[in-house]
């Protein structure tokens, strides 16, 4: 079976296609024409090249694919994103969606997040396909909504689709270095004196491309599911990191008060750079948001386990070492 990975480079699509590879599936990466194709050098994969925003480029990519995996999106934690947001995770998942259509896809498993599901209700995060934007907090969450209720329509109109809500992805492969990614190695390298109280759910992008897996051969057309690991401090996922790496846990704690009162000038710096927050309102919010999540429906019906947490955090610092390592030599 031909499975296209839009997104093929980025934590989700990279591990997708390192899964589907050792399962012995063909692949198709579907690759952003301006991207590096550093995560894919050694894979035995087809590539193609598009831009999901452009629709003749992706109905040309998906060409002869029975299956998609679309895992190309962006995430963002500023509000300045918002059209790019919309561009790309709205117009995207709607461009590749008429591509499957077009091109006849069996099947397509929709990489969507936890933050597209509504956290205002009584008891912990459940799967939902009431979905609404304004139950949802930011700009990112919001296009996430979106995409997923096109999604939803797609599995309506007779497109097997499937949708996959992970919630915070860390992990190896992280090539474009992914938000956590600059946290991790900026904190190793001795530029990240402080972190922010909190905690988050975290899960191995190796999780979401198991779950990738079982989603595509057993997730039933129209169903959607969490795919989580374990709830795990700032200080304690830290700390671990530390250990991992041999070296002592010397960041100080910045009480949240704080960092909310100075996070929107720190945000308004950064975008005014032209680069992403490392810190936003909409971020330390996430680390204070409900913890509560309930993933057994992906468990229960699918098989899904996911690996400790520890095992996760030790093998994504040696990877974030290694690739400190890397660019040290190529200065």
């Amino acid at each position: 079976m031909l499975v296209a990975v839009t997104g093929a480079t980025g934590l989700v699509g990279n591990n997708v296609v390192r899964y589907f590879l050792n399962l012995g599936y063909d692949i198709l990466a579907v690759v952003h024409p301006e991207e590096g194709l550093e995560s894919l050098d050694g894979l035995n994969v087809r590539l193609a090249r598009a831009d999901i925003t452009k629709p003749e480029q992706i109905r040309e990519a998906l060409k002869g694919a029975e299956a998609v995996v679309h895992a190309a999106g962006l995430v963002s934690i500023t509000e300045a994103s918002k059209g790019k947001l919309e561009a790309v995770n709205v117009q995207g998942t709607k461009n590749v969606i008429e591509a499957c259509k077009a091109n006849g896809v069996k099947k397509l498993v929709y990489i969507s997040s936890i933050h597209a599901l509504p956290a205002d209700g009584e008891g912990p995060i459940k799967e939902t396909k009431e979905l609404s934007v304004d139950r949802v907090q930011g700009a990112y969450a919001k296009s996430k909504v979106k995409a997923t209720l096109l999604a939803f329509q797609a599995a309506k109109e007779g497109l097997c689709t499937v949708v996959l809500h992970p919630t915070g992805i860390v992990g190896p492969y992280d090539f474009r270095t992914s938000i956590v990614g600059k946290l991790i190695m900026n904190a190793l390298s001795g530029k990240l004196k402080w972190y922010v109280s909190g905690g988050y759910d975290f899960v191995d992008a190796r999780d979401v491309a198991k779950a990738t897996y079982l989603a595509l051969q057993r997730g039933e057309c129209g169903e959607n599911y969490i795919v989580a690991g374990d709830y795990i401090s700032m200080r304690h996922f830290l700390e671990q990191c530390f250990k991992t790496a041999g070296k002592p846990f010397n960041l100080k704690e910045i009480p949240y008060g704080l960092a909310m009162a100075v996070s929107p000038f720190m945000e308004w710096y950064e975008v005014s750079k032209g680069v992403e927050p490392q810190m936003s309102v909409y971020a330390l919010k996430t680390l204070r948001s409900k913890s509560a999540i309930d993933s057994s429906k992906i468990r229960q019906q699918l098989g899904f386990v996911p690996m400790p947490m520890e095992e996760t955090v030790k093998d994504l610092t040696n990877w974030y070492l290694s690739r400190m390592e890397k660019v040290e030599i190529k200065r």
